[in-house]
């Protein structure tokens, strides 16, 4: 099950056509909920695919029980204006990644950093104020740390946590595998944390 989130209402957002990469579609309803049968033990690729929003992947290892994949979708003109607030801007031939870090009750693991290991611009975070430049989680943001132009390949991404606090990959509870990061297209992971 996914649910897809539109980032500035909060809720569902509808009309999503999910994707598998055996070519398996369905499109969310009105609370952003679509579900798809994807192999157990295996690794996860949905892609989301909206008019007037990002292209997005998302990726992970399935493990063995029923999952909901939370996260939310970006349109065009709500990337264009995080932008514009950075003062960074696109640049052709890159990629975008998302690594989400939340608690089960999918509250941000506050103090938790993330890096990776393809060449990108400045990560940042989201919070109520806006966007700012950072690799980690600070009090009032999203769990989420972003990497804007990633240069297209597979990523292996760290998440530090802060002491205490375990993470592993979402939905199944192995390491990420590599993580694909194509041109044009967001590619969204998360890790889960207790």
């Amino acid at each position: 099950s996914v649910r897809i989130l539109d980032p500035l209402a909060g809720g569902g957002l509808e009309g999503v056509l999910v994707s598998t990469a055996s070519g398996e579609s369905a499109t969310t309803d009105a609370e952003g909920r679509a579900m798809l049968e994807v192999a157990g033990n295996s690794i996860l690729q949905l892609s989301l695919t909206k008019d007037e929003a990002l292209d997005h992947l998302l990726f992970g290892p399935t493990g063995t029980e029923n999952f909901e994949f939370v996260t939310f979708m970006s349109t065009e003109v709500l990337f264009s204006a995080v932008q514009s607030v950075l003062g960074v801007s696109a640049q052709a031939g890159t990629g975008f990644l998302v690594v989400g870090i939340d608690y089960e009750d999918l509250s941000p693991v506050v103090g938790a950093s993330a890096s990776i290991d393809l060449e990108h611009d400045e990560p940042w975070v989201l919070g109520p104020s806006g966007a700012s430049f950072s690799d980690t989680i600070i009090t009032g943001m999203m769990g989420m740390v972003a990497f804007p132009n990633v240069l297209p390949g597979e990523a292996d991404i760290t998440v530090s946590p802060p002491a205490g606090v375990v993470c592993t990959a979402f939905p199944g509870p192995e390491s990420m595998p590599p993580t694909p990061v194509h041109e044009d297209i967001v590619t969204v992971v998360t890790f889960r944390c207790h």
